[in-house]
């Protein structure tokens, strides 16, 4: 994913939910930096990129792990390394 591809993604994402809180969109410029930060050391050790709808998959998870207080299901290592990622630097958490 392209850093273009990543900005229009989560574009998308503030669009489709129209207001967004101030708080929100810390969480969201959180999220979309992580992500593109991930993304580029993914790259650099994989050589493999991280797709969009790998990013759109990873969310989801993302918010079924936070709305249900529980362990993320267990996805391939570049979508579990991404949500594992966000579960500790936003929201404090680990799962094992």
């Amino acid at each position: 994913m392209e850093g273009d591809d990543l900005r229009r993604f989560f574009a998308e994402l503030l669009r489709d939910h129209g207001y967004i809180p101030t708080s929100a969109m810390q969480t969201m410029g959180k999220l979309i930096r992580l992500t593109a930060e991930y993304r580029d050391r993914w790259k650099e050790e994989h050589h493999e990129i991280l797709t969009v709808g790998e990013t759109r998959t990873a969310i989801e998870i993302y918010i079924k792990a936070i709305e249900t207080e529980t362990r993320p299901v267990r996805v391939g290592p570049k979508i579990d390394g991404l949500i594992r990622l966000w579960l500790k630097e936003i929201n404090g958490r680990k799962f094992d």
